[in-house]
Formats: C-alpha cells, sequence, structure tokens
C-alpha cells in the first residue's frame, strides 16, 4: 500500500512546484508593475473610448484630457461690484501651488496687448456681420458707420475714426460681446450679474497633474475647501461657486473607497468567521486565504499589464470574487472534512476535480462576455475575475492535496437539517415540484413590472451640491456643459478652418429652424477667406468713403493692406483667452475644434447634418452612452440565451435530455427571480443588470454541477454549495449597500439569483443508484 500511495504523491509533486514557481514570476512581475502603476478615479474614465465620434483618437484624447483638467469659479461680494474678493480668491488658488494655471483679470498691458492684436490684425479679423455688410459693394457697411458715428450710445471718437474708418475693429468687438451676452468686462474682470442682483467674477484654471490621480485629486479638493474658508473668514458676504470634472472624480473615488473599507472589512469578517465556525480550525481560513490572495494577485497583474492601470470601479465590483474564488477552497476542504477519515487527500481531489474545473468553466465564461461592455472598468473587472478566479482554483487543484493533509475530521454542521432538506426534495412533492412553480409565479411577475432605463447618470451617483453649482453656473454664464457639441476637423489648422466656415451656413439654418438656440464658433478666418475678405474690402472702400466724405468727413483713408493672422500667432495671442479650450493641434498637423451648441431640440437631425459635412462630427455624449447602453443591453440578453441553450444541451449530454432539462431550472428561475428582485426594490433594467444575470448564470451554475457530481455526495455537496452560497452573499451581498446606483443594483440581481439557485440546486441531485454505478 505504501508504494501504491507513493506514485500519485511523485506525480503530483512536479505540477505544485511549478504552480509556485509561476506564482513566484507572478509576484516579481506585479512588484516591476507596482511604480508604474495608477489606481484610476476619474469619471471621464468610466465612459467607453472613442467617445467623440469618429475624428482621429489621438484629438479624442487631447479634447477629453482638456476637459477633464479645467476647474471655473464665481466669486460674488454681493451687490455691490467690489474686484477685492474675486483677487483674494486669486491669490489664495496662486499661492496653493495646486493648480498648473490660474487666470482672473486682464490687467492694463494683457488689455493694450490685446487691442493691439485686433488692431494689427483688423482686416484679418472680419466678422460675420460686418462681411453680410461689406457684400454688393459697401453700401450697408457704409450706413452701419453712418448710424454708430450718429448713436448717442456708441462712443465713436474722432481717433478711432480716422485710424479705422471701415470700423472694423469694432465690428469684431461688437460680435465678441454678442457671444457672451450674460458676461461683460469689468475692471479688466468678466463679469456677470445674477436675478437679485449680486455680482459674479469669472475665474478659471487648469490642473497641474492628471485628475486620475485619486490621492492628488482628494489632496487638491481639500486644499480648494480649505482656501474658501479662508476667504470666508476675510470676506464673511462672499460666495462662491465651483466647477470642473475633479470634484466628481474626487466624490466619485472617495465613495469608493468608504465601499472598499466599508463593506470590504465587514466581507472579510464575515467569511473568517463562517470558516472558523464551520471547520473549527485555523487552517482552512489561510488554505482560503492563500487561493484568494494569488488569486487576487494573478488577476492584478493580468489588468496592470494589459490597461496599465486599476479603476477604483474595478476595486469595488472585484471584491465579488473573494467569495466565488473561496467556494473552490471550501468545496475541497468539505470533502476532505466528511470523508479525510477514509480517502486519501488525492482519491478526493480525483472526486472533486472534474465539477471545480466545470465550475471554473462556467464562470470564466461568465466573466469574460462581460469583456464586450464597452467600459473599460467592467472590462478590467472582467480581466481581474477570470484570471484571478483560473489562478484560485488551480492553487486548489496543485497545492492542496499537500496542505490540508492532517486536516482533522468533523462531524457535519446542522447535518439533521440539510439531510432533512435533501429527504424533502427527494420525497415531498410541495418542496421538489411546488417550490420552483412558486418562484417561477414569482419571476413572472416580478418581470412583468420590469422597466428599462438606459440612462447613464446611474453609472455614478452624483453629489447635489456639486450639480446644483454646475446648474448655477451654466445659468449666470451662460456656458453648458451637458457636452452636447459638434467637432470639425482636418489634416492642417487651414483645412479645419475651411471645413468650420462650410458648415457655419448650415449651423445658422438650424438655429433658424428651432434644432438649435444658439451655437459659438472660434471668431478666427482661414487664410482663404482672409484672402477674400481682402477682396470685399476694396470693392466696398470707395461706396465707405464717398458715404464718408459727404457727411464731411474729408481726410479718412482707409488702410487696404493685407494683415493675415495664422492659426498659431492667434492662439499665443491675448486674443485667444477663452477660445483656446476649443482648439487641439496634434504634432502631426492635424487640428480639431469644437463647436458648442445650446438648447438643442433635434439631436438626430443634428448627426444627419453632420454627415453631409466632410470633416464634421456630432457629438451628444449622454444621447451616445444612452445608446450605447441600449446596445449592449440587448446584445447580452442575446447572448444570455445563447449561454442557457448552450448549457441546456451540456446538460443533456451528461445527463439525458430528462435529467438534463431538470437540471436547467435552477439556471433560469435563479434569472427571473433576480429580474423580479430588481423590479421589487424599483430598480430599472438596464446593461448592469444584464452583466448580473450574466454572473448569477455564471456561479449559480457552480451549485447544480456540484450536486450533479456523480462521484460525490448529496450531503458533502449540500454542506458546500451552502458554504459556497453564504460567503458568495457575504461578499457580493455587500455591492447591494453601495451608493451607487449601478452597483446596488448589480448587487440585487446577484444576491437574489444565487439564492434561487441555491435554492434549487437539489434539483439536480443524481438518483442513488447513479451515484452507485
Amino acid at each position: 500500500m505504501t508504494n501504491a500511495n507513493a506514485l500519485p504523491h511523485r506525480k503530483s509533486l512536479r505540477p505544485a512546484l511549478l504552480w509556485g514557481v509561476l506564482c513566484l514570476a507572478l509576484l516579481g512581475v506585479l512588484l516591476s508593475l507596482l511604480p508604474g502603476a495608477r489606481l484610476n478615479s476619474s469619471v471621464l474614465a468610466m465612459l467607453p473610448k472613442q467617445t467623440l465620434g469618429a475624428i482621429p483618437p489621438a484629438l479624442n484624447d487631447g479634447f477629453m484630457q482638456r476637459l477633464d483638467r479645467q476647474l471655473v469659479w464665481l466669486v460674488s461680494p454681493g451687490k455691490e461690484p467690489n474686484p477685492r474678493v474675486a483677487q483674494e480668491w486669486l491669490s489664495l488658488l496662486q499661492k496653493s501651488g495646486s493648480l498648473n494655471e490660474v487666470k482672473g483679470p486682464m490687467d492694463a498691458n494683457s488689455q493694450k496687448a490685446w487691442g493691439a492684436f485686433f488692431w494689427q490684425h483688423r482686416n484679418g479679423l472680419i466678422d460675420t456681420a460686418t462681411r453680410a455688410r461689406l457684400q454688393n459693394g459697401g453700401e450697408a457697411q457704409a450706413q452701419w458707420i453712418l448710424s454708430q458715428l450718429y448713436s448717442a450710445f456708441s462712443g465713436v471718437s474722432g481717433k478711432e475714426l480716422q485710424n479705422d474708418p471701415l470700423m472694423l475693429m469694432r465690428g469684431s468687438q461688437l460680435a465678441l460681446a454678442q457671444n457672451s451676452q450674460k458676461l461683460r468686462l469689468m475692471d479688466g474682470w468678466l463679469v456677470t450679474k445674477d436675478d437679485a442682483g449680486n455680482y459674479w467674477y469669472l475665474l478659471h484654471g487648469e490642473l497641474a497633474g492628471e485628475s486620475f490621480d485619486m490621492q492628488q485629486t482628494h489632496r487638491l479638493v481639500t486644499t480648494l475647501h480649505g482656501l474658501e474658508s479662508q476667504l470666508k473668514a476675510h470676506f464673511p458676504q462672499a460666495q462662491l461657486l465651483s466647477r470642473g470634472t475633479v470634484f466628481y472624480s474626487d466624490y466619485a473615488s472617495q465613495q469608493a473607497k468608504q465601499d472598499i473599507s466599508t463593506l470590504g472589512i465587514a466581507t472579510i469578517l464575515g467569511v473568517i468567521l463562517l470558516i472558523v465556525a464551520v471547520f473549527r480550525s485555523l487552517r482552512p481560513l489561510l488554505l482560503c486565504l492563500i487561493s484568494i490572495g494569488i488569486g487576487a494577485l494573478a488577476g492584478t497583474v493580468a489588468t496592470l499589464t494589459l490597461f496599465g492601470e486599476l479603476h477604483l470601479m474595478t476595486l469595488v465590483m472585484s471584491m465579488s470574487i473573494i467569495g466565488i474564488s473561496a467556494d473552490y477552497t471550501l468545496y475541497y476542504l468539505t470533502e476532505r472534512m466528511v470523508h479525510g477519515a477514509d480517502q486519501s487527500p488525492w482519491q478526493s481531489l480525483a472526486k472533486v476535480r472534474n465539477a471545480l474545473l466545470l465550475a471554473l468553466l462556467t464562470t470564466v465564461a461568465a466573466y469574460l462576455i462581460m469583456m464586450l461592455a464597452p467600459f473599460p472598468g467592467i472590462r478590467q473587472m472582467a480581466v481581474f475575475a477570470a484570471v484571478g478566479l483560473s489562478a484560485s482554483c488551480l492553487t486548489v487543484i496543485f497545492w492542496y492535496p499537500w496542505l490540508c493533509r492532517g486536516l482533522p475530521v468533523r462531524p457535519v454542521p446542522a447535518m439533521v437539517l440539510m439531510l432533512r432538506w435533501l429527504a424533502a426534495w427527494r420525497r415531498n412533492k410541495a418542496v421538489s415540484v411546488g417550490l420552483p412553480v412558486v418562484l417561477a409565479v414569482v419571476s413572472v411577475v416580478g418581470m412583468a413590472n420590469l422597466r428599462v432605463d438606459d440612462d447613464i447618470a446611474q453609472l455614478q451617483a452624483l453629489p447635489n451640491d456639486i450639480l446644483a453649482q454646475e446648474k448655477t453656473i451654466t445659468a449666470l454664464t451662460g456656458q453648458s456643459v451637458d457636452q452636447k457639441w459638434f467637432v470639425v476637423h482636418g489634416a492642417t489648422a487651414q483645412q479645419t478652418l475651411e471645413r468650420l466656415e462650410a458648415f457655419t451656413p448650415a449651423l445658422a439654418e438650424s438655429q433658424k429652424v428651432g434644432d438649435i438656440k444658439a451655437f459659438r464658433t472660434i471668431p478666427l478666418n482661414s487664410l482663404a477667406r482672409q484672402k477674400s475678405d481682402l477682396a470685399l474690402l476694396h470693392n466696398a472702400a470707395p461706396a465707405v468713403t464717398n458715404v464718408l466724405q459727404s457727411a464731411g468727413l474729408t481726410t479718412v483713408s482707409p488702410d487696404l493692406n493685407a494683415m493675415p493672422v495664422s492659426t498659431n500667432d492667434w492662439l499665443k495671442s491675448p486674443a485667444s483667452e477663452g477660445w483656446r479650450l476649443l482648439w487641439l493641434t496634434l504634432p502631426n498637423g492635424e487640428s480639431g475644434v469644437l463647436v458648442p451648441v445650446d438648447g438643442v431640440k433635434n439631436s438626430a437631425a443634428l448627426s444627419a447634418l453632420a454627415a453631409k459635412h466632410p470633416g464634421v462630427v456630432w457629438v451628444d455624449r449622454k444621447a451616445s452612452f444612452d445608446s450605447l447602453f441600449s446596445l449592449y443591453r440587448s446584445v447580452l440578453t442575446g447572448l444570455l440565451f445563447v449561454a442557457l441553450a448552450v448549457i441546456a444541451c451540456g446538460a443533456m449530454l451528461r445527463l439525458g435530455w430528462r435529467k438534463g432539462l431538470i437540471s436547467l431550472v435552477p439556471s433560469v428561475l435563479s434569472l427571473g427571480c433576480g429580474l423580479a428582485a430588481l423590479a421589487a426594490t424599483g430598480h430599472p433594467v438596464n446593461l448592469f443588470s444584464l452583466l448580473a444575470l450574466v454572473l448569477v448564470l455564471g456561479i449559480g451554475i457552480n451549485y447544480t454541477l456540484f450536486f450533479s457530481n456523480p462521484r460525490g455526495t448529496p450531503l458533502t455537496s449540500m454542506l458546500a454549495i451552502t458554504l459556497a452560497m453564504v460567503t458568495t452573499l457575504l461578499t457580493l451581498g455587500m455591492l447591494v449597500f453601495s451608493a451607487t446606483q449601478a452597483i446596488s443594483s448589480f448587487g440585487i440581481v446577484l444576491v437574489s439569483g444565487i439564492f434561487t439557485a441555491f435554492l434549487l440546486a437539489p434539483l439536480a441531485m443524481p438518483a442513488k443508484r447513479e451515484r452507485k454505478r
């Protein structure tokens, strides 16, 4: 007997050693990756890539990074204008050193440079209204100049008229003022006024780093709150409004941190207490921790290797694998605890190995289906879980026959209760038929009351105070951040400007028919447009000169020289202040410009309009994401039906058609009861619900696989799946209490679906004669 037992020992040692070497290698890879790894908490990073539509990816990334870094403040001293309050806030921000750039008033030198630039390039910066008046010989421009001359409010000086008789600079300034009707210049500051009569001073800044650095983001937000307290200590009547992605990112990261700390601690404590209570030994707990730890190690290495970062959402949702990876250990250890006195560790492994591998295969397949979701956080979780669970299961198979030798054999906890439950399934039709029928009715009633909602806002619980400040800033400035705009792009800056100019008349027509309320385009003309404008000036100058001479102004002489403005010169000048955010040029010369629009009434019509113009893309990010949610929800629904069909075929091939179909009942009803629980709690069906159903199917089928294992015993299987279910509920159940609606609904579906699968798992019990065979 000694020699017979030695052979399996020698055969098993080499794989165990190889797996140990591989785990050490994974640890080495992790240590090399950690210095360059980052923990991402950005809201925008959770959204699908290529979200700006069919434009070059580098332009898309550039615009997204810019949007992510922007900060805006409005400071109010009250109902009397007082720039000292805004100046104090500007000084506090600049002294903090937390921001790369902060801008407030335009000082005298900047105003002088701003005016000088417009004066030097007045022939090249002609606005749309002036261009229209210069048509047909310039008579309309001449009459407009006379109206300015004789208006009591225009304040035209003799020097202005002498230097710029065509009043081109005045025309461009009036056009700029119309672009920002709610903001006006006071003492160098951009100022607006609310309905209560309070003055608000505008400041804007840019992050020094990237908003996905969680520690830096939280440090910045904490610093800003401290600076606000200092401001109000000096000026108690002051009010401050803030806007920026960084505030949402910090809120999300702190919420996730809280979820991880509170829910994670509760999860780990629950699992520890359960294992110690059942096995009455610390070794099973240590073995569970080893498999969970190696799974987490492999999952982290795979995620960092593929994505270069870990998102906070990945960590929160990946808490689910703690319970699932513990299932493999618990299934093997319960077999050892019950039958360890009369079977060797390798005989126990032979009994459960196929069931373990089948369970692993279905769960990994379920997670890999989640790779279809377009969200980086969910894809990371899918990779993390699939690789981590595989590593946990292989750890059990390769190491635990060695590590569990000498594990004490204990009586089965609650054995009488479990035996009665199993007997009821065999002999009592009220249980074996009645319970599935009742759950089927619950499923049908629940699903009849479901509602579908693909709103992306469920991705994150948004704080009301930050939302309220953002809405107030939008109302005061007229500058919305609802992220609806056109993107015009081209191979060069000039091609981009020419495409923008060709597209602007179509925009004006959309405004006229009511598809949009307003739009803004950068006040820069292409070189081709500047050349044609110069020809208009030559044609219009005689008519304007005649009108001015007839009005008694005989000494005026307009300068008709070319005054070209290049894109680079404009971007470097004060004239582009406030507009630079909308323009981006890549190192290879590719350029893009955003055209923000307000009051969108017909997003589909605007998308069709953009499709008619080369290099123009309509971006309605929320609508795009909502439709993406809807599309992937439909795709996952189809995949679930396909998965059920594959499971049914596999079960019928293994167990025969009748028993195979019966074993499918727990899977089908677990999905139905998960959706019914969703309806009962008032949550809608969305992409996250379907992702949870994928996991319910992948994890819940493990219970029927354990029960249908002909080499196992029903009592051992019952104990194993009870422990597996409780650990899974302890981990996944914690997600129900998450403050984020999407994660909470994810947890509700998982908990109810997996508990249903547990209740119905005895349906898959093999008959006594099958187990004997």
